[in-house]
């Protein structure tokens, strides 16, 4: 058994070990080089420090573990995916070793959480236990085939495009405002949270859109458009203006301008507990792919 870190070139065995994962947790593969790319892309990750890896004697990868900074300002997010083999059980404990040490060491405080998700039923959920990781919450995956649903021909008429940073600031208070009672969603500033979205892969300002009830602000969305697939970073409604058809008219006016660009698929993770997202999502047309658990280690 070989470990090293990874690198770019990796992009298609990484793939070939997420398959291989999924297949065996849950009896399909879903991922493929565009979710490897993104993993490997993740806004601060070091790869030649912070990732790491075990190949077989065929060169095929048997595990991987990467730490890097979380969405949320100041936490920690990891990333881990093993694959059946005889030697899983030494592999996801090496990993969660080199996880451990790196957490001691990047940690701004030690009550800071680290996330991870997994696949319910994943092959680690032993050991993750045992080393004090516990199930916090679920993530679901939707997509929707953009050439498979009717998309307006005209925009929207209470949507548009941020045209400014005045709007840009705008769309960011709106979304504030819409998960004011979300205990789990971060509030940061608007220059630290617009400089977290430069850092993601398919920033695009002109894909951040308003929606007005009255010339009021009352929606907002954000979309991003890296190359393999578009997604839809943030959606949120301000409680006051919900129930108007704001959250579809912001939907489909971003569906219109991802097909136009020359996408053909869009995802989402979302909350698996938010009734109300996942009901605006499957209304516009998105559909399950599947769910994952979201696991969180304290280290105190």
């Amino acid at each position: 058994m070989e470990w090293r870190a990874v690198c770019v070139a990796d992009v298609d065995a990484l793939a070939e070990l997420l398959g291989r994962d999924e297949e065996a947790t849950v009896g399909r593969r879903e991922s493929g080089p565009a979710e490897a790319r993104s993993m490997l892309a993740a806004p601060g990750l070091d790869l030649p420090s912070r990732t790491w890896t075990a190949s077989g004697p065929d060169g095929g990868l048997l595990g991987f573990a990467a730490l890097h900074p979380a969405p949320q300002p100041g936490e920690l997010r990891a990333q881990l995916v093993v694959a059946p083999s005889p030697d899983a059980p030494a592999v996801t404990a090496t990993l969660l070793d080199r996880l451990d040490v790196w957490a001691a060491h990047d940690l701004p405080t030690p009550d800071t959480p680290v996330t991870l998700y997994q696949l319910p039923g994943c092959f680690p959920h032993d050991q993750l236990l045992s080393r004090g990781w516990t199930v916090v919450n679920s993530s679901s995956r939707l997509t929707v085939d953009l050439d498979a649903i009717r998309l307006p021909d005209h925009p929207a008429p209470a949507v548009r495009a941020a045209r400014n940073e005045t709007d840009l600031r705008t769309v960011h208070s709106v979304l504030n405002e819409a998960f004011a009672d979300d205990p789990e969603h971060p509030h940061p500033d608007f220059d630290a949270f617009h400089h977290a979205q430069r850092r993601r892969d398919g920033y695009n300002p002109d894909l951040w859109l308003l929606a007005e009830l009255d010339s009021v602000p009352a929606g907002a969305l954000i979309a991003r458009d890296p190359v393999d697939r578009a997604w839809i970073a943030w959606f949120g409604v301000h409680p006051a203006h919900r129930r108007h058809g704001l959250g579809a008219q912001l939907l489909t006016t971003a569906f219109s301008l991802l097909h136009t660009r020359g996408h053909r698929t869009v995802g989402v993770d979302v909350d698996t507990h938010n009734t109300g997202a996942m009901q605006a999502y499957t209304s516009a047309g998105m559909t399950l792919l599947g769910a994952a658990d979201q696991w969180r280690r304290t280290y105190v």
